[in-house]
């Protein structure tokens, strides 16, 4: 479900008076920041994922959101959003990205490991896939500095279906 840039903006501005444990910081120009999450509904037993891209003054540029199948874990949901990220910025052009919400994915990804874990296919895939980027980092980033992409996967509950 697409965006317009005020509607990014006014979810930014909706989360900008929450506090703040991580201070963001500007990055290289040529790379794009890339939140993602994941929730589940359930009082219609689905879950859904969002995601959104900002670039290095923090400006959104792209935000996707879309239901998908709940799963046996939050890891695995995690995962998921995690794929769908990278496939996002794939098709909107991205070449270098740092990319970040699960502690678990994120080691997982970073460590090598996980491929043993019941989301251990998704991983591959993300490994797969972020091959095609420049330069890409997975790097943890706290809820309270997720907002958007938490607002953006709650999103998904209104899609058609769930």
């Amino acid at each position: 479900m697409p965006f317009t840039l005020t509607e990014l903006s006014g979810l930014w501005i909706a989360f900008a008076g929450k506090p703040v444990l991580q201070q963001w910081r500007p990055f290289d120009p040529n790379i794009y920041k890339v939140n993602f999450d994941a929730a589940v509904f359930r009082a219609s037993n689905l879950a859904g994922v969002g995601v959104i891209v900002r670039d290095n003054r923090g400006d959104p540029i792209g935000a996707l959101t879309m239901p998908v199948p709940i799963s046996q874990s939050v890891a695995e949901l995690e995962a998921l959003a995690c794929l769908r990220a990278v496939q996002f910025s794939l098709e909107i052009g991205l070449t270098r990205v740092v990319k970040g919400d699960s502690v678990i994915v994120t080691e997982a990804l970073n460590n090598g490991t996980g491929q043993f874990a019941s989301y251990g296919n998704i991983l591959g895939d993300i490994r797969y896939q972020s091959a095609y980027f420049q330069h890409v980092e997975f790097k943890y980033i706290s809820h309270v500095c997720n907002s958007a992409a938490d607002a953006l996967v709650k999103k998904a509950s209104s899609v058609v279906g769930l």
